[in-house]
């Protein structure tokens, strides 16, 4: 039966040390990694003043989107015609700060749907343009489901640092009626609460 001498079993123990040092490490680098401070978005002053939002909030949580967005042109008016390119996409994924998923159906009544249950509907929303291939940048009354987690008591949504994400260099009339074009987009989306919440 072999036995463990001293001097092997230090080395042993002290080889798992390293090696649980060498693992916990790398999981606090990983998370490092993932985190997107909120920084940017605290100052409310520098942005324009539609899309601001109320004093006695505060930003906890950001999330970005970093994908494609699909339209169709088509008819919205009769007598005379007119013609627009409407967004089809059902729900754009997002990712939040620590790498959570968050479900969004974008639109007059955009949603956000987090990975842990907790979701928030917009009431209302107003926006200011940001170059004719971005889209807008929008602040959104938003009523949250009651839900606990992420998105509880979110009052405030913004979509802000908007790039692409909108049909710019094609027309939409009747000779594009039904064509469909898929748009590269990213941007980021600011949770806030009221403070003390």
């Amino acid at each position: 039966m072999k036995t463990l001498s001293r001097s092997n079993f230090s080395v042993s123990r002290l080889s798992r040390s390293l090696s649980l040092f060498v693992l916990v490490g790398s999981a606090a680098l990983l998370g490092a990694c993932g985190y997107r401070p909120l920084q940017p978005y605290n100052t409310q002053q520098d942005l324009p003043e539609a899309v601001r939002v109320p004093e006695g909030h505060q930003a906890v949580l950001e999330a970005t989107s970093n994908g494609r967005l699909l339209y169709e042109c088509q008819a919205v008016k009769r007598a005379p015609y007119e013609y627009e390119w409407l967004l089809r996409n059902a729900s754009v994924d997002l990712t939040d700060t620590y790498g959570g998923a968050i479900m969004h159906k974008p639109g007059a009544r955009a949603s956000w749907v987090h990975r842990d249950g907790s979701s928030v509907m917009a009431r209302e929303f107003s926006e200011v343009p940001n170059g004719s291939s971005n889209l807008p940048l929008q602040r959104y009354n938003a009523h949250s489901s009651g839900v606990p987690g992420a998105l509880h008591n979110i009052t405030y949504v913004q979509r802000l640092r908007t790039v692409g994400g909108w049909v710019s260099t094609t027309p939409c009339t009747s000779a594009q009626l039904g064509m469909r074009k898929t748009i590269p987009y990213e941007a980021d989306y600011i949770f806030w609460r009221a403070r003390g919440s």
